[in-house]
């Protein structure tokens, strides 16, 4: 017995050295929920100048934060090589383009060569008529005539062949035509290659060469930002599943911390991202602000609900497993909470505003 008293007494010293007596009378105060998540401003839309050709960095038209548009020239390659083959594909066009008119070498020997085919058939058919009206009347030896119709043939076919020929060489030549004339396409859309221009509007943010440095093909010439700036935030594992499309986001900038501007989340990213530890959410202002910059580091509060006029108690007055002392006998009851933030605890059942509590400080 004398065990158990000492026992008793030593517990109820350790219940007394962990409760102060600082009676908490609850209270009714607007109380907000949010996710706390940091972050930097990005462009909606980025993408890189990749070059798509060999060659030095000739010319640079612009640098960091310039702004651009679309179809200009940010970068030219020296193409002094490729300048050389779109000359020799050029050439090589036009003269196939010339061997396929009618003032074509090729062309005017075989029309040459018809004419006198043709020429020469006439006579022919003509002297194998006329043998062919004297063999009845036996004016002439049978194998005279057998071979002026031998040679009319001959003549014929020979005329037959050579339009032929005329008509296959000018299918020939048309092919050759349009072949050089792709080839010098594909030397004009490769010389594009060394003038790199914007893909859409937007802003220079790094510039990764300078002029006369090596190029290799695909390497990264510069980043362009494109689009309206968001906010890029990041959200710890545990508060994910808290955050919505259509939230409102009150963000702190680095660079101007005296002001809150009020933004939306607009995109939730389904996978943690293993770079930033963090799932990844944008967040799209709700007005343009002025001066912002790409890369920006930021500070901000998604807001998850309100309550106004909502009956609270501090945070450090709530018990593990929700639960409070009373200050009148001291008795723990549970209580149904609602909002919690770092200062204050919603109460939504259990505990009415005018009874009071106790502040728990642990190691007193």
């Amino acid at each position: 017995m004398k065990y158990l008293a000492a026992l008793l007494f030593l517990i109820g010293l350790v219940i007394t050295g962990c409760r102060r007596d600082h009676p908490v009378q609850p209270q009714f105060r607007d109380i907000v929920d949010a996710v706390f998540a940091s972050g930097s401003t990005t462009a909606k839309s980025q993408y890189k100048v990749t070059a798509y050709a060999d060659g030095y960095l000739q010319d640079s038209y612009v640098s960091e934060d310039d702004s651009v548009h679309k179809g200009q020239l940010l970068f030219r390659i020296d193409n002094d090589i490729q300048r050389t083959q779109i000359q020799n594909a050029e050439v090589n066009y036009h003269v196939a383009l010339h061997n396929a008119s009618d003032s074509g070498a090729q062309i005017l020997q075989l029309l040459s060569q018809i004419a006198q085919a043709q020429k020469k058939k006439t006579t022919d058919s003509l002297n194998y008529l006329r043998y062919k009206q004297l063999i009845p009347i036996h004016a002439v030896a049978q194998v005279d005539y057998d071979n002026a119709r031998l040679t009319y043939e001959a003549s014929s076919a020979s005329l037959t062949q050579l339009q032929k020929a005329l008509e296959d060489l000018h299918i020939n030549l048309s092919l050759n035509t349009e072949n050089t004339r792709s080839q010098y396409r594909i030397q004009q859309q490769n010389n594009d290659y060394y003038a790199l221009t914007g893909e859409a509007n937007g802003r220079i943010e790094n510039v990764y060469k300078k002029n006369g440095d090596l190029i290799r093909k695909g390497d990264v010439i510069a980043d362009i930002g494109a689009g309206l700036q968001v906010a890029r935030l990041l959200i710890a594992e545990e508060d994910i599943r808290r955050v919505l499309l259509g939230q409102q986001v009150l963000v702190s900038l680095n660079t101007d911390k005296d002001h809150v501007i009020k933004a939306t989340v607009t995109k939730i990213y389904p996978s943690f991202s293993t770079d930033d530890q963090a799932f990844i959410a944008e967040a799209t202002f709700d007005s343009l602000v002025p001066g912002l910059r790409n890369g920006t580091q930021l500070q901000s509060n998604i807001l998850i609900g309100e309550n106004k006029h909502a009956l609270v108690i501090p945070s450090a007055c709530l018990l593990p497993g929700d639960s409070v002392i009373l200050a009148a006998d001291h008795r723990r009851i549970p209580v149904a909470t609602g909002i919690r933030t770092l200062e204050w605890v919603q109460i939504l059942g259990g505990l009415d505003a005018a009874q009071s509590i106790l502040t728990i400080n642990p190691g007193h």
